[in-house]
């Protein structure tokens, strides 16, 4: 048998400039071997030519390979053939990195070489991709709240390596003190003007009520303020809170915040991190002008089914997750509601039939298809209820009452696909709608209306589609690519009214629609010590048909006394388009790895606007994309700054200034009517202005005590810029913007009592917001009228205010997976009355002035958190 095998090896051969594929075909037939290669790494297409007589395998391709470049080697009767790789071949580790308790992945953790200034970070999916030279290595990898975790690989062949880390921390997020000393640098980060907050950063700033919230944490960031308490948005650099992107899952968020300005209206269980742009800004971005606030939903646990929530003084949430499929489809729903009203019949009188409550819902599917593709399918939906009786409306009780009903709500349905093409190269691809809606109607208890005058019904609203596909791409260990497009359809709903109002008869005005195409490109290097990321986008907008458009007579400002046509468009037309360069550019210089300078210029363009005359901007303000009357915004920024580690790293300091400037601001005349005006247009102004200032931070992240201390500068004014000098506010110049609070410093301290007790302060200190105020009386007609300063001459008062809390956990039971704990303390410790706005009246001829601050009292809260 053994001379017969011997014999069936044996290879008789004669082909001139055959294929290698033929030639190995022939082998194959004659003898027991097989073959094994890589099409992309062996051409067999190629024309070799053989001549031998009863020669082995051996020495067969021996003579078939000479000069090829092609080698081979034996496994079994399997012949493999490849090319030898020269020793400096480059290979690539990449993967995933997950929370092992709830597989969760970790954005922004760090895969570092080990004894070697090379590393990456994850992307928003969790992703890393690093590519080295052949050889040994170890690899650190590590995150925020987790043990780090440290791998040696052999790094021969392109690898894929997943990694799970484990949280340091069994105890609930809310009373986590945590001992990572690199938790608040800004020496490693590219982008100045950059804040990345983990969940825990939120869960232990004492909170109105003892609810941990979105909206107070970012207030505590430098740069950033607020009109005052119980107002809407957040104003960043000098801006509008129109000016701030607010992304849930990739979803635009047009408010924020649910009772005018008091609660975040995300839930922050569901939450796994967020960061706030506000100076270097990624080209990926765009739309808004001043800032970028990116929040990402959890995925649900594939693990184990868990849950947390917290009962509290105003509302109560509850959060559970866990795996439809093991490792593969998890879920994640998230809820809150308040309940205040539900004892309004029970107090009775006047509150009895009062509504005055919120709620919203958080939901995700997480479905991990295989190791190249992960399909994601989230949604939001929140809610504002206010309903008020009118008692005066009528004086006869057989007449039904009347009432004020008003509400808004988001929606929002987010559709991800992400898709590994190579170890190299990571595709999202996302499909987005998001809706904000909003409505204000008086109307009696039967839903219809009442027979007599202030009875009216009005929506408005707005909505997006959106879809934006993204690719990352790396090349090497030094060098990240990021491009892709953004396409938005907007639609604008200004007013949809019915009324039997004297004066104010039924009416709908046009809809506005808008298309946005944006193309951008970033490109993100670093060598030894210089590091930087540009980037470049393009943004194309147009207002687009049917509508109506007014025209006015140019040589008079805009009223309606000096429209002199109408030009109708058709569905689909163009109506006006704008369009620019956004380039986005990022420079780090590192002094050593613990001092590092930085500097970065941004442009950016916002084509839609938010049309509100009042500092405390409402729910019910519309929003009007750029057109033949509203010139697109364009903010021009340049920004540096210095960040130090100290050697131990548990104090981090950083400092930036800035300078921005505002072309196309949207301004109002004085005494400007905007409530469902179809002539809008004719009480707006253009305005230009400009903002600078610094920021300084100080953080301490180890030991019993830790916190952070930050200070801002900052100067904010704009000015008209009508062509008819009359219009112009305050003669055409410079004035201080509603948003210009020169001075704000914020200290927050956590302190560690001990196995049981944790303690939260937190002070703030504002300048206060200018003001227009009245400074005399005229009459006309016999008729009196007020006389004002110029615009925003004055200033409230300076606002500050102490928080405290108290958090307690007492002993749990190790043989349940139930934690819990208690946090109770005091909002607004000592009872400040922080005014935000002021108003006057004429009483007995005298004028009076009153400020109106919505918390000015002490307001102790108790909550109760829990997991399970």
């Amino acid at each position: 048998m053994a001379i017969t095998s011997f014999s069936q090896n044996k290879v008789n051969l004669k082909l001139d400039n055959t294929s290698l594929q033929s030639i190995l075909n022939r082998i194959e037939s004659q003898t027991t071997y097989g073959f094994a290669y890589n099409n992309e790494e062996i051409d067999v297409e190629q024309k070799l030519s053989i001549d031998v007589l009863e020669k082995d395998i051996t020495s067969t391709m021996d003579l078939l390979l000479t000069n090829t470049g092609i080698h081979y080697k034996f496994r079994k009767n399997l012949v493999i053939l490849f090319r030898q790789r020269p020793k400096d071949e480059r290979y690539t580790i990449s993967g995933t990195v997950k929370d092992a308790a709830t597989g969760e992945t970790l954005l922004g953790a760090n895969v570092i070489v080990v004894g070697e200034a090379r590393g990456t970070t994850t992307n928003e999916y969790g992703f890393y991709s690093l590519t080295l030279p052949q050889g040994n290595y170890t690899l650190q990898v590590s995150y925020l709240g987790y043990s780090p975790k440290e791998e040696t690989i052999d790094l021969s062949d392109d690898l894929k390596r997943n990694f799970e880390l484990d949280p340091t921390s069994n105890a609930l997020d809310e009373v986590v003190v945590t001992s990572d000393n690199k938790n608040k640098s800004q020496v490693g980060t590219i982008l100045s003007g950059v804040n990345n907050l983990k969940i825990a950063d939120i869960k232990q700033l004492p909170a109105f009520f003892g609810e941990p919230d979105i909206n107070r944490v970012i207030l505590t960031q430098p740069g950033v303020t607020s009109v005052g308490e119980g107002t809407a948005g957040f104003n960043v650099r000098g801006g509008n809170i129109d000016q701030n992107l607010v992304l849930l899952d990739e979803a635009p968020l047009y408010i924020s915040s649910h009772l005018w300005g008091l609660f975040s209206v995300v839930n922050a269980d569901a939450i796994k991190g967020m960061t706030l742009y506000k100076g270097g800004i990624p080209a990926r971005y765009g739309g808004r002008a001043s800032s970028v606030l990116d929040i990402r939903q959890k995925e649900g646990n594939t693990k184990e089914f868990r849950g947390e929530g917290g009962l509290g003084t105003l509302f109560s949430r509850l959060t559970v997750e866990g795996p439809l499929v093991k490792e593969k489809l998890s879920f994640l729903v998230s809820g809150r509601r308040s309940y205040f009203d539900l004892f309004f019949p029970i107090i009775g009188g006047e509150l009895k039939d009062t509504k005055l409550f919120f709620y919203d819902l958080n939901t995700k599917l997480s479905w991990n298809i295989n190791n190249n593709n992960k399909l994601f399918a989230s949604g939001y939906f929140g809610a504002d209820v206010m309903k008020f009786d009118d008692t005066t409306s009528t004086d006869n009780p057989n007449e039904p009452t009347s009432s004020i009903d008003f509400r808004w709500n988001n929606t929002t349905a987010t559709i991800r696909w992400n898709h590994l093409f190579s170890n190299k190269l990571f595709m999202n691809l996302s499909g987005i709608y998001s809706s904000y809606k909003y409505s204000l109607a008086s109307q009696n208890d039967s839903g219809g209306f009442i027979n007599g005058a202030g009875s009216f019904k009005w929506n408005s609203g707005v909505e997006n589609w959106i879809v934006k596909p993204d690719f990352t791409y790396y090349p090497d260990p030094n060098t990240k690519m990021r491009f892709g497009v953004n396409g938005t359809l907007y639609k604008f709903t200004p007013a949809e009214l019915s009324s039997n109002e004297a004066g104010l008869s039924p009416k709908d005005l046009d809809i506005d629609r808008g298309l946005e195409i944006a193309p951008y490109y970033e490109l993100e290097k670093n060598w030894d010590k210089l590091s930087f990321n540009f980037g470049l986008r393009y943004s194309w907008f147009g207002n687009i048909g049917p509508n109506t458009i007014l025209i006015y007579n140019p040589d008079f400002p805009l009223t309606v006394d000096t429209i002199t046509d109408t030009k109708e468009y058709k569905n689909g037309d163009i109506i006006k388009s704008y369009s620019g360069f956004e380039p986005r550019f990022s420079l780090k210089y590192d002094l050593n790895n613990r001092k590092a300078f930085k500097i970065g210029y941004n442009r950016t363009f916002q084509y839609i606007h938010l049309i509100s005359n009042t500092a405390a901007a409402l729910p019910f303000d519309i929003w009007k994309p750029s057109g033949t009357y509203i010139k697109p915004l364009e903010v021009n920024q340049i920004s540096g700054g210095y960040a130090y580690d100290t050697s131990n790293a548990t104090y981090n300091f950083s400092v930036e200034g800035y300078y921005k400037t505002f072309k196309n601001f949207v301004e109002y005349k004085n005494g400007a009517d905007l409530f469902i005006n179809e002539n809008i247009e004719t009480q707006l102004l253009p305005a230009d202005g400009y903002a600078y200032g610094f920021e300084f931070g100080f953080y301490k992240n180890g030991g019993v005590l830790t916190g952070n201390f930050n200070y801002t500068y900052s100067v904010s004014k704009r000015k008209t810029t009508s062509a008819f000098s009359a219009e112009n506010i305050n003669n055409g110049k410079y004035y201080p913007s509603n948003y210009d609070r020169p001075h704000l410093l914020n200290v927050t301290a956590n302190c560690d009592l001990g196995k049981k007790w944790d303690m939260g302060v937190f002070f703030t200190y504002q300048t206060g917001r200018p003001t227009t105020v009245p400074t005399g009386r005229l009459t006309f007609d016999g008729n009196p009228y007020l006389t004002y300063s110029n615009r925003n001459a004055f200033r409230i008062p300076d606002t500050h205010r102490m928080d405290i809390s108290f958090t307690y956990k007492p002993k749990g039971n190790p043989n349940t997976k139930w934690q819990g704990n208690w946090n109770f303390g005091v909002y607004n410790v000592y009872g400040n009355p922080n005014a935000f706005s002021e108003f006057s009246t004429f009483n007995t001829n005298e004028l009076k002035t009153f400020r109106f601050s919505l918390l000015g009292a002490p307001i102790p809260f108790i909550a109760y958190n829990f997991k399970f």
